[in-house]
């Protein structure tokens, strides 16, 4: 037979230990060999994984938008203690920085999309 390149001991090896049998053979014992498992893939579950599922779905964006509309609306029923010319001067001040931000936002994204590096390069060509 060949040699494979690597010497064998006949001592112990760091896998297992080694036993010599009646017949003066030597076996090895699997005692100290040491597998190793993967553990099992835990599934999250309860309101966590749901609300996970929930963002990621088409109807979160208009079911949060409600949601804030009317937390809006009842805080300002509550500020104003149901005296409705209060509400409806705190309700039209609302709607009024609520549209003056969206536009600002609007004006400053729609900016920012229209000026591409690409075309500041072309015009300097």
């Amino acid at each position: 037979m060949a040699n494979s390149g690597r010497p064998r001991s006949t001592g112990s090896s760091s896998r297992g230990s080694s036993k010599k049998s009646s017949s003066g053979k030597t076996t090895r014992s699997n005692a100290s060999r040491r597998t190793t498992r993967s553990a099992p893939v835990r599934t999250e579950s309860g309101s966590p994984e749901f609300f996970k599922k929930f963002a990621a779905s088409k109807a979160a964006m208009p079911v949060i938008f409600l949601a804030a509309i009317i937390l809006i609306v009842g805080i300002d029923l509550l500020v104003s203690w149901n005296s409705y010319g209060l509400f409806f001067k705190i309700l039209g001040v609302e709607i009024l920085i609520a549209v003056i931000v969206w536009v600002i936002l609007t004006l400053v994204f729609s900016r920012k999309s229209s000026k591409d590096p690409d075309d500041s390069l072309e015009d300097e060509v």
